[in-house]
């Protein structure tokens, strides 16, 4: 129980919801991750062109863009009702994936997905903000991004092993299934609540503002372009050049799950320590080197997964260290902050989805490699940035 790596000076009600949140959070992201690394298989099903599916998944994530809009519709209902009603829209829109018919469908039914995962997640972190000081929220935060790894580790392994079995519909399908068990779960388990109040700052009609906070907005935009470059590729590269099968994948994603779960259990320890900035500035950076060595390494399978693992490992750290920062970017209203930097986190996916597919098409691994490392190095500098302008660490 994750219960158990939360001392007593965290709520009762956080230590209880902790695992809860985790495990529906696997079912959501393990829905969201994956289409990247079966684009192959789902283009060859379709009968599209791998560029063509990757622009499917560049239109999904563009409904990322309603994040801050979603953000401010959460701060309207209790939390319970963000949560839930988050993970039921998520089996809906998952549900669709798998009727669809056509890449049209499916960019759609992946933008409504989304939207759906924004609410969901705003709602947790919300909850979770709600609850925690700042100063301790990185290791409660940290704790439910265990999730983002389990759901390679499990939910993305599972799916991938069905879609060997079967096809990739019934993968989608096996994830409504649990999305929907996870809500009703929480709907009759979590605490109910009154709307949040207003803030003071909001009652005088003062707009909360987030300042110097959009350096953060943009380090999300590239360290999740810098993440796509790659997840979009590796399973195409490792089926074109080494005839991997979709079980194969699995197996190389359930590998993959287990680097990203050592990269958030070492945030849970050092993030709250270190400082947020100091850690997501330390995994960003992390990702340039491993970055730049996979491109020299791609045609050696055996050089090039460890890299990126590693790389995805790094990721997993910058990314996890940067949500509670972004939680606190509008103190008064923490759905306000989270919800711009996560339209910022899902444009870059939008933006890289593309120009990846069409770059690993072109030119094989290598350029996707590089792009990733480029893009890391504009989240370093843009971290860099806004703790400049604030002239301290967070």
């Amino acid at each position: 129980m994750l219960s158990a790596r939360l001392d007593t000076s965290y709520a009762p009600d956080v230590r209880r919801a902790i695992t809860p949140f985790t495990i529906a959070k696997i079912g959501a992201n393990s829905a969201y991750r994956f289409a990247p690394p079966f684009l192959a298989t789902i283009s060859g099903n379709m009968h599209a062109s791998l560029p063509a599916v990757g622009a499917a998944l560049a239109v999904g994530e563009l409904g990322g863009l309603g994040a801050p809009i979603l953000g401010r519709i959460a701060t309207r209902v209790t939390r319970r009702t963000t949560i839930c009603g988050g993970l039921v829209a998520l089996s809906i829109a998952v549900t669709g994936c798998a009727l669809s018919r056509n890449i049209y469908q499916l960019g759609v039914c992946l933008a409504f997905l989304t939207m759906a995962k924004i609410v969901f997640d705003v709602g947790v972190i919300s909850w979770l903000s709600d609850r925690v000081a700042y100063e301790q929220r990185g290791r409660a935060v940290g704790l439910t991004e265990t999730a983002w790894a389990g759901s390679l580790f499990i939910g993305v392994v599972i799916m991938g092993l069905v879609t060997g079995a079967s096809s990739w519909r019934w993968g989608y399908a096996v994830a409504a299934v649990a999305i929907i068990c996870c809500s009703a779960f929480l709907r009759q388990h979590l605490p109910d609540e009154i709307a949040p109040l207003r803030s003071p700052r909001t009652a005088e009609h003062v707009k909360p503002r987030l300042g110097k906070g959009w350096w953060v907005i943009v380090a999300m935009l590239a360290l999740t372009a810098c993440a796509q470059s790659v997840f979009v590729t590796f399973g195409k590269w490792l089926k074109d050049s080494f005839g991997f099968s979709d079980t194969d994948i699995a197996i190389v994603i359930f590998g993959f799950g287990a680097v990203e779960l050592i990269a958030t259990s070492s945030m849970i320890r050092f993030s709250d320590r270190w400082g947020k900035q100091r850690s997501a500035i330390s995994g960003a950076a992390l990702i340039i080197p491993f970055g730049i060595a996979l491109a020299v390494t791609s045609s050696h399978v055996y050089i090039a997964l460890p890299l990126l693992a590693l790389y995805i490992g790094a990721f997993e750290f910058a990314i996890v260290s940067a949500l509670p920062l972004a939680s606190n970017l509008v103190p008064e209203h923490p759905s306000m902050g989270l919800g711009f930097v996560i339209a910022g986190g899902t444009l870059g996916r939008a933006v890289m989805s593309a120009p990846a597919t069409a770059a690993f098409s072109a030119h094989g691994m290598w350029l996707p490699a590089i792009l990733g490392a480029c893009c890391a190095s504009v989240t370093v500098f843009s971290h860099w940035r806004y703790r400049v302008s604030l002239g301290k660490w967070l």
